[in-house]
């Protein structure tokens, strides 16, 4: 089925003419304003970015989700990469708009991708706050340090160390751990 415009006819019905590429209605009912064809043409640029965008995912394969909250932790640093992207992108230009070639200024496409990149980015991280996920982690590191404590412990007692090696474990045992977080 081919596109329709959008726009009405003087008889009430809806246009039955294609819309200008990229846009959403006629030659006869606007397409051929400066402003319709240059938002047009950033609506095809944007659509080519993500048709890529697309063709690059289609070509990946994808298995289930086993964690949800490390996929969307994940997706967060995936989009605050196509920010960071898109931000370096909007400072090598040179203007942030661009003018068409009849007398039309507009805003870069590129200045819009990287707008659009913010909003997701913001909403992943929002939800990622909302979910408690840096608690979880935190709660498993904490976890995960019990379980060490507990098998130094038992290798401790496994080595049956004098009284005066034992008591140097409270001491040395934290030493090596923050040892390690600096490395």
């Amino acid at each position: 089925m081919q596109a329709q415009c959008k726009a009405t006819a003087r008889s009430g019905e809806q246009c039955s003419n294609p819309p200008i590429s990229g846009g959403t209605v006629c030659r006869m009912h606007g397409g051929s304003a400066p402003a319709v064809k240059a938002a047009a043409a950033r609506r095809k640029a944007a659509e080519a970015v993500e048709a890529e965008a697309q063709a690059i995912l289609a070509h990946e394969g994808f298995a289930g989700v086993e964690s949800p909250l490390e996929e969307l932790s994940r997706l967060a640093n995936e989009a605050l990469a196509v920010k960071n992207a898109s931000a370096a992108r909007v400072n090598a230009l040179t203007s942030i708009s661009t003018t068409s070639k009849l007398g039309v200024e507009s805003l870069a496409v590129e200045v819009a991708l990287y707008e659009r990149a913010m909003d997701r980015a913001a909403k992943f991280l929002d939800m990622l706050t909302k979910s408690g996920f840096e608690e979880r982690r935190l709660r498993v590191a904490e976890g995960t340090a019990g379980l060490v404590v507990q098998v130094l412990k038992a290798i401790f007692e496994r080595l049956n160390l004098s009284p005066e090696q034992q008591a140097l474990i409270p001491i040395v045992v934290p030493q090596e751990l923050r040892a390690l977080e600096v490395k």
